[in-house]
């Protein structure tokens, strides 16, 4: 369908990118992959970067680190969504499985939101730049039920920018979440800690906002 030259149309849509940790084993053998087995930087996860292999669940970016077209987007609030842990089994080869350890769900994610610093970047400048604490999802599971959310499960409970922040068409941006002080659980071992989780995880960023395209 052709568009219709110089008419825009705004609509409510926001961004979103997901870290996926997915459940295999390296190298096909008896070790589950971790963590910081799917990170390229060991102390930085780039969200907006990397789109490649990823499904709608993982993101709605149609091309790394930019709009489509000549697409301007207003950035309106950012978000930090984490999925639930579950507790599978440790792969022992030939000697079967045994149970995992049980997780505490809530200590992984503290470990995740306090010991990191989420920044959205904007052709190379930090737009904000803040623990990842101040950053809660406003989505999950309703209070009650025995999963950790990051906040409350409620769209209105999140962090608004004052001043929207503009993408303009082709300009890059992307959301960088850095653990100045490494992982927690890499050094010392602690298999209860962030860094020797296992999948499947998802943790998205979010960019709330309105997206201003050609009328088609």
């Amino acid at each position: 369908m052709a568009k219709v030259q110089g008419v825009k149309e705004k609509l409510h849509s926001p961004l979103y990118d997901a870290y996926f940790v997915k459940d295999e084993t390296k190298d096909g053998g008896a070790n589950p992959k971790k963590f910081t087995d799917y990170m390229t930087d060991p102390r930085v996860i780039r969200f907006f970067v990397d789109i490649q292999s990823k499904t709608k669940l993982e993101t709605n970016l149609q091309a790394s680190g930019v709009l489509p077209s000549l697409n301007t987007f207003e950035a309106r609030a950012l978000r930090v969504v984490v999925s639930n842990l579950r507790t599978t089994e440790v792969r022992k080869g030939k000697e079967g499985a045994a149970p995992k350890d049980l997780i505490n769900e809530g200590e992984i994610l503290a470990d995740l939101i306090y010991n990191s610093v989420t920044s959205l970047i904007v052709g190379e400048k930090i737009m904000i730049e803040m623990p990842t604490f101040w950053f809660p999802s406003g989505a999950g599971v309703s209070p009650g039920l025995s999963v950790s959310n990051h906040g409350e499960p409620d769209p209105t409970a999140t962090f608004r920018f004052a001043e929207p922040v503009y993408i303009e068409p082709q300009q890059s941006f992307r959301v960088e979440m850095a653990f100045p002080q490494g992982v927690p659980g890499v050094n010392p071992v602690d298999n209860q800690k962030l860094a020797h989780v296992t999948g499947p995880l998802r943790i998205w960023v979010v960019l709330d906002g309105y997206l201003t395209r050609d009328v088609q």
